[in-house]
């Protein structure tokens, strides 16, 4: 059953228990696809529709916005929130409001910024920056992120919060659910950026935690706790922003397959929900039908001859799986939150 009233609403449920709960999407056509992240989510975020290259890749040529207002307009008329991801992206930077001159990228960059939140003055939330912090030195090396470090962290999310101030701003990274020792370094790194962030008094609400739970490194529902805890401690929220569970190592057989992914799905949420400053939960697709981990663009894949991946709450014809129950049993274990202000 496609987004009936035969099964539970995830979005009815995280309600109850002051949880946003959304889904990326592409702006799909299907009708039936629609319905389901229609009557499961009440939140959509653009997957890759807001990209800053995608969006302007030259600095003449027009704003290519017609895909997202295409996304936008589907949450309007589902009475969803929208939130926009995400105005600085170090994988697709736009080379064209790079300078070394600190004034000409506040004028270049902060003209895109001011153009594209303008563009959405209803959004809820921005994830300003996406992937800013590297695992060994502090951030990534990206040209304006290494250069103005905090100067340009800081003139980014003061522009976005001027022109839309009662929009929440989120700083969304990976590799903070990570059990792995490699990974402490980038925990670390958030938390030394959270600190002066807010000894600057910059306007962040949030963290996005990724959660793009891997079979290779497995995430650690403790190790991520602790990371909301930091988060939680500088008066902020957590987001977990782009929740999947990649099967790439997991069985060929189906069954045992989806029993394994929602056990992961069940065990991560069930600690992770656990802790009140978890005020949203974003699913990275809900549904094979669509999903960047189906079509192929992640680095584990399943080896050729072991079958399609399998990795949201819903099959590729729509169908729950059993990651879907798991996900409504997280939910309803959770204790209720009391709204952000």
């Amino acid at each position: 059953m496609t987004g009936t009233g035969k099964l539970p609403s995830l979005k009815a449920l995280g309600a109850q228990r002051g949880l946003e709960i959304g889904s990326a999407f592409t702006g799909n056509q299907d009708s039936a696809y629609r319905r389901l992240v229609a009557y499961q989510c009440g939140l959509i975020t653009p997957q890759w529709q807001l990209k800053p290259r995608f969006l302007r890749p030259e600095r003449n040529s027009p704003y290519n916005f017609a895909p997202c207002d295409a996304i936008h307009a589907f949450a309007v008329r589902n009475r969803m929130a929208f939130h926009g991801h995400t105005l600085f992206w170090h994988e697709e930077p736009i080379r064209w409001a790079e300078s070394g001159d600190f004034a000409e990228v506040k004028e270049s960059y902060g003209g895109f910024i001011r153009d594209v939140v303008a563009h959405y003055p209803d959004a809820e939330s921005w994830d300003v920056f996406n992937e800013i912090l590297d695992e060994q030195q502090r951030y990534r090396n990206e040209l304006l992120i290494r250069k103005y470090g905090l100067q340009f962290i800081d003139f980014c999310l003061r522009t976005t919060h001027e022109t839309a101030p009662k929009a929440r701003l989120s700083i969304n990274e990976y590799n903070l659910e990570c059990g792995q020792d490699w990974c402490r370094s980038k925990q670390a790194n958030m938390a030394a950026l959270l600190r002066d962030l807010k000894k600057m008094g910059s306007p962040i609400h949030a963290v996005g935690i990724q959660s793009h739970l891997s079979t290779v490194y497995r995430a650690s529902p403790r190790a991520t706790l602790d990371m909301i805890d930091v988060i939680a401690d500088q008066g902020l929220d957590v987001f977990i922003s782009e929740l999947d569970v990649n099967d790439s190592t997991l069985p060929q057989d189906i069954a045992e397959r989806d029993r394994l992914v929602a056990e992961y799905y069940e065990e991560f949420l069930t600690g992770v929900l656990s802790h009140k400053a978890v005020k949203r939960l974003v699913f990275w697709g809900i549904s094979d039908f669509d999903n960047w981990v189906v079509q192929g663009y992640t680095s584990e894949k399943r080896k050729a001859g072991t079958g399609a991946a399998r990795p949201a709450l819903f099959d590729s014809k729509n169908q729950p799986k059993p990651a879907f129950h798991a996900v409504v049993r997280a939910l309803s274990a959770a204790p209720a939150r009391t709204a952000t202000p």
